[in-house]
């Protein structure tokens, strides 16, 4: 795959989780005071995940050399990881 390509649909996604962040983060306000803490937690976590994966991308779009296809493939895992955290935090949320 084209490497503008590969960068191009990083982006969306991390707009697109960044999107289910912010709404969870906005959600943790209304979690009860026990659960809260937890919540906050994993948010931040969450938050931490996408700018390392952001950072990864930066890395990815402005490398000039073959090695790129290597730093597409550390960036998919990334997002695949950060996908499913943010699958499991939002299914948590709902559980409370």
């Amino acid at each position: 795959m084209e490497k503008d390509k590969v960068v191009r649909r990083l982006h969306r996604q991390i707009d697109r989780a960044s999107r289910r962040i912010d709404d969870l983060k906005l959600q943790t306000h209304l979690a009860k005071a026990d659960a809260k803490a937890a919540f906050v937690e994993r948010v931040e976590s969450l938050e931490k995940k996408r700018n390392d994966l952001r950072d990864s991308i930066h890395h990815l779009q402005y490398n000039t050399t073959s090695a790129w296809e290597d730093l597409a493939e550390g960036c998919k895992k990334s997002w695949t990881e950060l996908k499913t955290s943010l699958r499991n935090a939002i299914a948590e949320y709902r559980s409370e």
